[in-house]
């Protein structure tokens, strides 16, 4: 492992980038780009949560949808017949002509 002193450190950034504004430039797109890739990964993680979650909450309610099943005809004295879902109970009026 290679270690260096401050001082060498310094005097390679200042024959790389030539002056302290150059430097300070270089310190700034640095850090923008640090923050870009963060925020980057952060906005990927939130889209496949939100993909996920949207998943579920569709797939729940596809799980949960109901079929009726309705049973005969069940004629009624005013010509108004009704059908009854055999699994839930819900009822409805059919004209039959």
């Amino acid at each position: 492992m290679m270690l260096y002193l401050r001082y060498q450190v310094e005097d390679f950034a200042w024959k790389k980038w030539g002056s302290a504004e150059a430097l300070d430039a270089e310190y700034e797109r640095r850090t923008a780009e640090k923050k870009k890739k963060k925020n980057k990964k952060f906005e990927q993680g939130l889209k496949e949560l939100r993909k996920r979650t949207k998943e579920g909450l569709w797939q729940r309610r596809k799980d949960e949808e109901h079929k009726h099943l309705f049973g005969e005809l069940q004629r009624g004295l005013d010509g108004q017949s009704q059908q009854v879902c055999h699994s839930c109970g819900f009822t409805i009026d059919v004209e039959v002509m």
